[in-house]
């Protein structure tokens, strides 16, 4: 499982591309579509919206969330747009694996529908802790190295 976060020198989220606001409405738009379920009412450059999406799971190579994310409101992404940023609090949270080469070419196809720019510095990857706790972490070796692709 994959989470992307915004560094915490961008608090306020990442720039909306591109920066006309009518191609960005259309772009924006499509990409909530595409990926997640139904945006109503759609977003306007115009007016800041709050909205809470769940993944469209027909997109999803494979779908495999955790147990602790059992419960429907833990997979859920919080988005807030405004005229011309996106934030997403607490990340965005991919359930799928990161040992499958499928999922590495949806990244490839979200990152590039994404309507701002995505880094793999942002990437966390969920793993099992020597403690037997799960955390997020820096991806590191053969995962680093596939999501390095994903952004080529």
């Amino acid at each position: 499982m994959f989470n992307y976060t915004v560094p915490k020198s961008s608090c306020w989220g990442h720039v909306i591309r591109p920066k006309d606001p009518f191609k960005a409405k259309q772009r924006v738009n499509a990409f909530f579509e595409t990926y997640f379920e139904r945006l109503v009412p759609e977003w306007d450059a115009t007016r800041q919206i709050s909205s809470v999406f769940s993944w469209r799971t027909s997109v999803l190579p494979k779908v495999e969330w955790p147990e602790d994310f059992s419960k429907p409101e833990s997979q859920k992404v919080f988005f807030i747009l405004t005229g011309d940023r996106v934030m997403f609090m607490g990340g965005i949270p991919f359930p799928i694996s990161s040992s499958e080469p499928v999922s590495y070419e949806f990244l490839r196809r979200f990152v590039s529908d994404a309507p701002f720019r995505m880094s793999p510095k942002n990437f966390r990857v969920r793993i099992l802790g020597k403690s037997g706790r799960w955390a997020w972490q820096k991806p590191e070796g053969e995962i680093a190295e596939r999501l390095r692709t994903v952004f080529v």
